[in-house]
């Protein structure tokens, strides 16, 4: 179980970094959930026709990824009310002080003029969104991993308190960053230093051209290069090349010796994401045209992700002693 807010287009960070992953555990015969985050959205987001939007553009990106509806429940986080109240729930046993020292909670609200509720208890609400569907497994990215680990500090307390009620899940087995092209963590909102999905070819080339930080040590094309001081073509070309050491070393070999350029070495990053990118292009293409059926899609997957939650709201309720509706 994982999702991605709807907070605007999926960039190559979200597509190496998760979905390539979702569409992995789909091929080890697993039940698997993904959504799409609108309600933590709101935190940062207050536009109401952009995050309806977004929350169409990722289901799409999502399949044209090559997520299978057939092997896994797609949905929007808000077509879920049964979170909100196990969220609540979960609240009652959740110290402030913690959430306070998170650090995704500080990433979050950095440069912002206060801290909201929404931003306090984003984590608990997403402790929700795991525990609710009994999530065993949860790939995230490495920056989300306190929040899964506060998901099963509660799921621990309330079962201790009251037996055992909640899954403790796990954290994927490979989490991925993608450095952007400025070097710092790739990012929806900062499209320029992003590579977006629906980015062609020529696009690619002109922000790595533009944008891409190579070894700040090398000056000429004459001068040896140190590809562990490149800090947002290397990595990419070690994430695409991880099956074939023979090109990755050659790039190595080629840089150290200066047998080749950085601006070399950034088309053919660029051709390279381009190749990787065609057949996501291809289905999308397919997908805009018929958008009802995504929609379909979320309808019928927030139905199912809902007869999974409500077993454990149920029982949750039970053991508090709250009344059933």
């Amino acid at each position: 179980m994982s999702g991605i807010r709807a907070t605007g287009r999926l960039h190559l960070g979200n597509f190496l970094g998760a979905v390539k992953q979702f569409v992995d555990y789909e091929k080890e015969g697993n039940l698997c959930l993904y959504f799409i985050a609108d309600w933590h959205t709101l935190t940062t987001c207050h536009d109401p026709r952009e995050i309806s939007s977004n929350i169409i553009g990722v289901a799409t990106d999502y399949l044209a990824a090559g997520l299978n509806p057939e092997r896994s429940i797609i949905y929007a986080q808000s077509s879920i009310p049964e979170l909100a109240e196990l969220a609540l729930y979960l609240a009652m046993f959740q110290s402030k002080n913690q959430l306070e020292n998170l650090p995704t909670l500080k990433d979050l609200v950095k440069d912002k003029p206060y801290i909201s509720m929404g931003h306090l208890y984003y984590p608990v609400l997403m402790a929700a969104d795991i525990l609710g569907p009994q999530a065993t497994i949860v790939p995230v990215g490495s920056d989300q991993i306190p929040n899964v680990e506060l998901a099963c500090g509660l799921a621990r307390k309330f079962n201790n308190l009251f037996g055992h009620t909640f899954v403790i899940p796990q954290v994927g087995l490979r989490t991925v960053k993608i450095p952007g092209l400025s070097g710092g963590k790739m990012g929806k909102s900062e499209q320029e230093s992003s590579i977006q999905l629906d980015d062609d070819l020529e696009t690619i080339t002109d922000k790595y051209l533009r944008h891409g930080i190579t070894d700040p040590n090398r000056k000429r094309k004459k001068d040896p290069g140190d590809p562990k001081q490149c800090l947002s073509v290397y990595p990419v070309h070690k994430i695409l090349y991880e099956n074939d050491s023979e090109s990755l070393q050659r790039i190595e070999h080629e840089c150290r010796n200066a047998e080749r350029g950085c601006q070399d070495c950034k088309r053919e990053l660029a051709r390279n994401i381009d190749t990787l990118m065609q057949p996501f292009h291809e289905r999308k293409r397919k997908l805009l045209e018929r958008q009802g059926y995504v929609r379909e899609i979320l309808h019928f997957g927030g139905m199912k992700a809902r007869e999974i939650v409500q077993p454990t709201l149920s029982s949750v309720r039970k053991k508090l002693g709250v009344a059933s509706s």
